[in-house]
């Protein structure tokens, strides 16, 4: 018995191609002798491993550092798994056998699917605001109902590990995007499979397995070289994780091929003497790399070359075809704990990550009793659906009487109509959502038209132009059909994102007195330090930015001095004090007055401060005015995240939206002061400050009567862009920049 359960990865080439030769008649016999394969549960339970290794890591990181290699050995299970299945199909017709894929493989995957996006759809409307943090999740919902999630993921310069991948409800579903992919691609090599099976060509056997395993050395080389360049691709892309798959599918080719050669050829057999020991070490060795990969496997160096530890390692735990069941490690495999959770592994690995991802956009994700409570609503949620929803569609006899092309357009209707509904909410967020962002979105986020005003009646109309510049791009606010003679300065705007923060109120200016102005940005694909600013003060302009932004600024400058006229105005607008955290965490600093004043942040200023001359100069060169914005308020939270009832007490949330007046005159004033020693040496060089209109009071608050002043910790919203556009107005005209009889 123990002879016919040899597991393929122990057969060396040689041997393999001493049994390609056997005679047909032997073939013939072998393929009698063969059963079709037997429920593994070790298998589930390897599918528990797998799913516990990502819901531990999703949960917290640190519990488990390697943990998203859980997905690897799914998808080494699935490859092995469904070309099991697929060898029992009836391959006479390819029409038939992949209509029957198909069928099936819809039954297995959309409807829990379908459940958990639509049910992420309307908790998400209902709770998460639209922002940087989210910009990618709606897309992402939509692309995932059709399996090509991973497409939309990969196109953007984020990777797996970055935050937006962590506040996307519906980033796990990109693995399921890999696999669908994979099944359209596969099933002509599994029908020639299971034709040549069937009808007895083994030389047709061999063909297929020669050309799976091509196309998965292809993908492997191809995950390898974009691992470096296109960390993206090489995480989400069918091409770059096509070979875990494709291994998985080769170990079931090749071992249901040998296990019953061996079976007829005992003297073969003998002569294989590793195949003992084999049998023991093997899962072993599996078991060792998971465990290595789970506990080491760095982010920076996945998925290649850490995938290849948890991807060997499954394919030596299952072993293949006739693996013996009776090692420790597959026997312990198969106790009931570990197949109960194993069978309902889809569920919960689609319900953990919306469920996790809601509670860290609600109440946090940060506290034991919160990790309690993620885990227990996942349970609930995943034994429900295993129970209602896969069970039933699975295993259901009125649609199983059907032909397979009915159960196909079945399946299809189920993610349109779950899209349809999607789309719906998202285009109606604001008739349905509980933030306070999603439903007043015009006091929040900066649009391209005006604020709060008929455009038709302002002096000026406003077009907007977006123009490729060094790298980054230049956006230019051109007024026309003016009732007003047009002003003659052009505002150049120079910093980062904080420049772009205030384009609400420059659009205004350009309506209302015919200004032209040209906003020049860089956004980096990196993380850095620094933002790509111009003169942010904190650092010199070559030290901790994206590659590419000293050259883009360095390009900006020789461009506004070429062009630039007599009295046209440069706006220098950046983040100029350090944060004390980001949309999507807080950088747990106890004492920013001790950052910001130590010797390296004071030496960094420094030299900041020597290099000015060289950046302003070909301005000045030009009489044109430069213009200082003085450090803005910074908060120790991000007030988009802190409005409503149900997130007000998220651990994010520290500070109550409100920041002591004095604290924060300390932290700015050493670039405050190098600003006005600029001031003084240079006629030309003015600062326009917005403290004193922000701050009226002894306590600085992000909510002015209800309304948003700051969209996060210290970027201004629209309804600040409002409320800072009349004392900006009035500063130009003072400063005879602007006509001070321009309307407003």
């Amino acid at each position: 018995m123990g002879i016919l359960r040899q597991p393929f990865c122990l057969a060396t080439l040689p041997e393999l191609d001493h049994l390609s030769q056997l005679g047909q008649q032997a073939y013939e016999k072998i393929y009698e002798m063969r059963n079709p394969l037997p429920y593994r549960p070790d298998i589930d339970g390897l599918r528990a491993i797998a799913v516990i290794s990502v819901i531990a890591y999703h949960l917290q990181s640190t519990f488990l550092p390697g943990g998203f290699i859980g997905v690897d050995i799914f998808f080494v299970i699935s490859g092995f798994v469904v070309s099991a299945a697929l060898s029992k199909a009836n391959a006479s017709s390819f029409l038939g056998f992949i209509a029957q894929f198909y069928a099936r493989r819809l039954a297995r995957i959309v409807p829990t699917l379908v459940l958990v996006l639509s049910v992420s759809a309307l908790l998400a409307s209902l709770f998460i605001p639209r922002a940087w943090l989210s910009s990618l999740s709606e897309e992402t919902a939509l692309y995932a109902f059709w399996g090509v999630s991973n497409w939309r993921l990969q196109t953007n310069t984020d990777v797996y590990f970055s935050p937006r991948a962590e506040f996307n409800p519906y980033t796990q579903t990109w693995s399921l995007g890999v696999e669908e992919q994979f099944y359209l691609i596969a099933p002509m090599l599994f029908f020639l499979w299971a034709y040549a099976k069937q009808f007895q060509r083994p030389s047709l056997v061999r063909f297929t397995t020669i050309a799976l395993s091509i196309f998965a050395l292809g993908s492997l080389v191809f995950c390898a070289w974009a691992s470096t360049h296109y960390p993206a691709v090489a995480f989400y892309s069918i091409g770059a994780r096509f070979w875990e798959l494709a291994l998985g599918a080769l170990l079931f080719f090749i071992s249901a091929h040998t296990s019953p050669v061996l079976a007829g050829n005992t003297k073969l057999i003998g002569s294989i003497g590793l195949i003992g020991i084999g049998q023991k070490v093997l899962p072993w060795l599996g078991l060792g790399l998971i465990t290595a990969a789970a506990l080491f496997a760095m982010p920076t160096a996945f998925p290649w070359p850490w995938a290849l530890a948890p991807t060997i390692g499954a394919l030596c735990i299952i072993g293949g075809v006739g693996a013996p069941q009776d090692h420790p490690l597959r026997a312990f495999l198969s106790r009931p704990f570990w197949v109960w959770i194993g069978k309902r592994s889809y569920s919960l690995y689609l319900w953990h990550w919306p469920v996790f991802v809601l509670l860290r956009w609600t109440s946090g994700l940060e506290t034991p009793i919160q990790y309690g409570c993620a885990l227990a609503i996942t349970i609930l949620l995943s034994m429900l659906s295993y129970r209602y929803v896969e069970q039933i569609f699975r295993h259901n006899p009125w649609i199983e009487k059907h032909s397979n092309r009915f159960i196909i357009v079945l399946f299809l209707a189920m993610p349109l109509s779950g899209m349809l509904l999607s789309q719906y909410l998202f285009t109606h967020l604001q008739q349905f959502s509980w933030s306070t962002v999603s439903r007043a979105p015009n006091d929040w986020y900066g649009s391209n038209l005006s604020m709060y005003v008929n455009n038709d009646q302002r002096p000026c109309q406003v077009e907007q132009a977006f123009i490729p510049f060094a790298g980054g791009m230049q956006r230019v606010l051109t007024p026309s059909q003016c009732q007003i003679p047009p002003h003659q300065a052009t505002i150049y705007v120079l910093g980062d994102s904080h420049a772009g923060a205030i384009i609400p109120m420059l659009e205004q200016i350009s309506a209302q007195t015919g200004t032209i102005v040209k906003v020049f940005s860089f956004q980096g694909t990196v993380a850095t330090p620094y933002a790509c600013s111009y003169l942010d003060l904190q650092a010199p302009m070559e030290v901790g930015r994206a590659p590419g932004c000293l050259e883009f600024n360095t390009a900006t400058r020789d461009l506004i001095a070429s062009q630039a006229k007599p009295g046209d105005l440069v706006l220098l607008s950046s983040l100029r004090m350090m944060r004390y955290g980001d949309q999507w965490a807080s950088f747990q600093i106890s004492d920013m007055q001790d950052r910001m004043n130590s010797d390296q942040a004071q030496a960094l200023r420094k030299d900041a401060a020597a290099e000015i001359d060289l950046w302003i100069k070909p301005f000045l060169a030009q009489q044109m005015k430069v213009i200082f914005v003085a450090p803005t308020p910074i908060f120790r939270a991000p007030t988009f995240r802190c409005a409503d009832w149900f997130n007000a007490h998220n651990p994010i949330c520290v500070g109550n939206n409100q920041q002591p007046r004095a604290d924060l005159e300390k932290l700015r004033a050493p670039i405050l002061s190098a600003m006005h020693q600029q001031a003084q040496k240079h006629a030309n060089v003015l600062i326009w400050d917005t403290l004193p209109i922000l701050c009226k009071e002894e306590s600085c608050s992000a909510l002015s009567e209800g309304k948003p002043l700051f969209f996060d910790g210290d970027h201004f919203s629209n309804y600040g862009n409002w409320v800072l556009y009349p004392h900006f107005k009035d500063w130009l005209a003072a400063q005879a920049l602007i006509n001070s009889s321009a309307q407003k």
